[in-house]
């Protein structure tokens, strides 16, 4: 599923095209752009369940937005995530993906823009 852009960004949110440019005002936790990158504010210490609650979208450890099933499967710089996933701290170029369903191999890496 697609991560939106504006997570984290008051309205009125201002766009240019898929990018949110701006808005009333920011949170230390948010997203510009639909591509799954999370902005972190430096003295910030986030988590996924931070993510998720901001976003307005449960995550538990068997629902993932509104899909229930077996297990979340969480993997951290494709690493399997063996605790609760809200728990997965957001800290910097973190490649953070979630299953809910038959697994699908971690991607192998993902290039961050630059500046990021």
């Amino acid at each position: 599923m697609v991560v939106p852009a504006g997570i984290g960004i008051a309205p009125p949110q201002h766009r240019k095209g898929a990018f949110v440019v701006g808005g009333r005002c920011v949170y230390p936790l948010r997203t510009v752009a639909p591509t799954g990158v999370v902005l972190v504010d430096s003295r910030a210490t986030p988590t996924v369940g931070q993510l998720f609650e901001l976003w307005g979208l449960r995550l538990s450890r068997v629902q993932l937005a509104a899909f229930r099933g077996s297990d979340v499967v969480a993997f951290v710089d494709g690493r399997r995530w063996n605790g609760d996933p809200r728990a997965i701290p957001l800290r910097r170029h973190a490649q953070i993906e979630l299953e809910l369903g038959p697994l699908v191999p971690p991607h192998p890496a993902y290039l961050f823009p630059g500046g990021l």
